[in-house]
């Protein structure tokens, strides 16, 4: 991940451990992730379960790279992107 944006200068981390909170919502994601795909797999489309299983392990497993990045991107939004936009806001 970046340090800074390359258009505004934005300094994504703020502080040691600031990302530690993403990791509470890349768990959320893949939990997420994981609950859609056993309604797919096991309800809809019926596989045993052990296939169900390993469907949503590999899932889980290719998604996590994409997960970390999500997560880091919900995170610094949370904090710093619609507070940054709404001070800006009152200035104008």
């Amino acid at each position: 991940m970046k340090t800074k944006c390359e258009v505004c200068d934005f300094k994504f981390e703020k502080e040691p451990g600031f990302f530690f909170g993403a990791m509470f919502v890349s768990y959320a994601l893949a939990v997420g992730q994981m609950i859609i795909s056993l309604v797919i797999f096991w309800q809809i489309i019926d596989f045993s379960p052990l296939k169900v299983f390993l469907i949503i392990a590999l899932i889980a497993l290719f998604l996590s790279t994409l997960n970390y990045k999500i997560a880091r991107s919900i995170w610094v939004h949370l904090f710093y992107i619609k507070p940054l936009k709404s001070t800006i806001n009152k200035l104008d």
